[in-house]
Parts: C-alpha cells; structure tokens; sequence
C-alpha cells in the first residue's frame, strides 16, 4: 500500500524502490492518492500505464486528509486483499531489494508471527543532521503485544510487513484522528508475536513538507499519551496493566523533560492535566502489580504472616471441605464417578483441583496468594466497566 499526497518530486522513487522487488509471487501496488495538488497523479498514471497488472490506483475524488490524515490510510487498508502487505508513504523508499521476499518467507514459515520488521535509515533533505537509524536500539529478536505498548517493539513503517488479518474490513477507529502506526502495529499484533531483523532495507525522508517530521517534541509526547489511553479503549482495556505503565512512563518523561533542550515548557493547564493523568495510570499500574509483586516479594513471609493471623479461621474450613468431600463422594452414582475419573486421565488440571478439595488446601498460603489474584481481576473487569459507561463522543470514531 503506497500512500500518497502531493509527492511529485519523490514518488518516482518509491514505486521505483518496489518494483525492483525480486520476488517469487506475484504482488500489487495500491497506490492511495489524496486529490494531490501538483503532479503525483500524471507521474502514478504514467507508472500504471506501464505496469498496468501491478500499479493499481486509487484516487480520491477530494482531499479527505487535509484535517484526518488517517481516513486516507483507512480508505488503503479497504483495497488490501493479499495475505500480507506492507505500507510505503510517498516521500520514502525501500532500499533493498530482497525486502519483501525475505519478510514473506518468514511469515509463511511462521504463522504463529503477525508482522516482521526491519532497520529503517532516516536520512535529512536538508542536510542538517547525518543519516541514522530511526529509534534504533538493542531490540530483542521477537516481541509480543505488552513490548509494543511499552513501546519497546516500535519499528518505521516502511520496515514493517503485516499478516492481513482484517482482510480489507479493518477496525473502524483507523480513520480517527488519534491513530497512527502504533495503534496499527498493537491491533496487529493481537494475533501474534513480531520478528525484528537487524538489517537496514528502507530510508525514511525527513523534510519539510512531512507531517509528522516536524511535530514539536512536546507535541508528540502529548499525543502519544493521548493516543495510548485511546488505544486501550479501542481494545477493550484487555491490556490495561500494560497500557497503564506506558501511559503513566510518557507522563513521567513529559513532566520532568519539558523545558529542556528542544522540548517546550508546559503550561500551567498542561502541568495539572498530565500529573493527573501520572497519578491515576501510575496508581492503576500499582494495583494492578500488587498481587505479583506479593508472589515476587514476599510469597514466604507476608502472605504467611496474613494467613498464620488466620489459621484457626481457615482450619475449620479446610475440614468443613474435608467432610463435605466426603459426603459428596457417598452420595455420587458410581456411574458419575466412573465418568470424573476418564476425564481426570486427560486432564492434570482437574485432578489436580479434587485433590486440593478433598485434603482441604483451599484455604492455605497458595490459596491465599489465588484470592491476591481473584481481586487483581475483579478490579479489572469494575475498571472496565467504569471506562464504558463514561465514555465520551468525542473519542469515538468519525462517521464521515
């Protein structure tokens, strides 16, 4: 998918980058053009007509981007129907040509995998900075979907080669103004872990006329921040512990980066906004962890302290669960027992679940540490429910 909006002087180069791909399938080029206003139409037109089976364009009649650059990626992910894409904008290139096959074959040979990334150059039109690796640092050689929230597993977009899971019907919120290429890396990998391979095969051009490019530091710390807190909407606050760290680390970097350097300073409205927002994720993150942390910490000390305070309490209930075990065992057709012991020959868990009944362990230091984890749960799931019901218009997708 080539996205693209006023890019005359580069999309030559782009189409050019992909077409020089050595594959051993066939592939198509959804060219995604945005009503430009200089000369990108005539120079696609001129590339469909010469490769007219693998140039495909798609022209929008209007500029739908001028405000939501993301509608125009959501009118692309529409046209992609192939088992995997990758997502090029205009004024970017790839610049190797064994990309594309070396990223298929892993994703063919891994299934359980639902993107491969590579290295992306950024490289500066003015010539005010040398070329670098976009945010490159020691990246483990998988990541899953916790790493992408944290932001740990981030990649450029040119470096990056999705399965298709969506399959042309992608989640309604990609065209709301707060998405961007995190949002579309997290809800991808949903599905599946991501391989990174440490090789530079695609250059990322910094200039002018770029969007993103140019987004004051604060800014885009600002909307990351926004961004993710929307994010763990979008998905359910099924990942809420994860979002709640990252959210709550953006904040803290904000707040104590702000002013420094090339980062403005914040103002009084701003200050308050994010601290708030600090307290509560980091305050979410804390609970969250609690329960894990017992585990980790303490798991022969506090927990035992809690539950020697309770022992005479939890006696009588380990042998009220004795009994009744027995009783229950007497009062069972044979014909019901025969049918619980085949399943427990297939099944450890559930043998596992009788003995501890039947010896009366439901209410020992482990069972005390499954009540730490019970809670961690139900605090999650009142989260959620709060999160729904005050849940503002404002953060729903355009219907445009």
């Amino acid at each position: 998918m080539l996205i693209t909006y006023n890019h005359e002087k580069y999309i030559a180069q782009a189409l050019e980058s992909i077409l020089m791909q050595e594959t051993e399938y066939d592939y198509e080029i959804n060219v995604i053009e945005d009503c430009s206003t200089d000369g990108t139409q005539d120079a696609v037109m001129r590339y469909v007509r010469q490769y007219p089976d693998i140039v495909k364009p798609h022209f929008n009649k209007k500029n739908i981007g001028y405000k939501v650059t993301q509608k125009n990626f959501y009118r692309g992910f529409k046209t992609l129907k192939g088992d995997y894409f990758a997502i090029l904008e205009g004024d970017d290139y790839w610049s190797s040509p064994q990309k594309l096959q070396k990223q298929v074959s892993f994703l063919e040979a891994n299934p359980d995998f639902a993107a491969c990334a590579h290295n992306t150059v950024k490289v500066y039109e003015d010539g005010s900075k040398e070329p670098h690796r976009f945010l490159y640092w020691d990246k483990k050689p998988d990541g899953n979907i916790d790493d992408a929230i944290h932001l740990r597993t981030f990649f450029h977009t040119t470096g990056i080669m999705y399965r298709n899971v969506f399959k042309g019907v992608p989640p309604p919120w990609y065209r709301n103004k707060w998405s961007c290429d995190i949002s579309v890396l997290i809800s991808h990998m949903q599905f599946g872990a991501i391989r990174h391979f440490d090789e530079d095969m695609a250059v990322y051009r910094a200039h002018g006329s770029g969007r993103f490019s140019n987004m004051p530091v604060v800014e885009g710390w600002m909307f990351n921040i926004g961004g993710l807190r929307r994010y763990n909407a979008w998905l359910g606050y099924r990942y809420l512990k994860a979002f709640s760290w990252s959210i709550a680390r953006y904040c803290h970097v904000l707040l104590t980066q702000s002013g420094k350097g090339e980062a403005a300073p914040l103002t009084t409205y701003q200050l308050a906004k994010y601290c708030a927002i600090w307290v509560l994720y980091r305050s979410l993150t804390v609970v969250l962890d609690f329960p894990g942390w017992v585990q980790r910490s303490a798991p022969r000390s506090f927990s035992r302290v809690i539950f020697l305070a309770l022992s005479p309490f939890l006696w009588a209930l380990g042998l009220l669960c004795k009994v009744s075990y027995r009783v229950v065992v007497a009062l069972t057709p044979d014909a019901v027992k025969d049918a619980i012991r085949r399943l427990e020959e297939s099944n450890e868990e559930l043998r596992n679940l009788r003995s501890v009944y039947r010896d009366g362990r439901l209410f020992t230091v482990e069972g005390g540490q499954r009540f730490f984890e019970v809670a961690r749960s139900t605090i999650l799931r009142a989260w959620i429910g709060i999160k729904k019901r005050v849940a503002t218009d404002s953060d729903r997708p355009d219907k445009t």
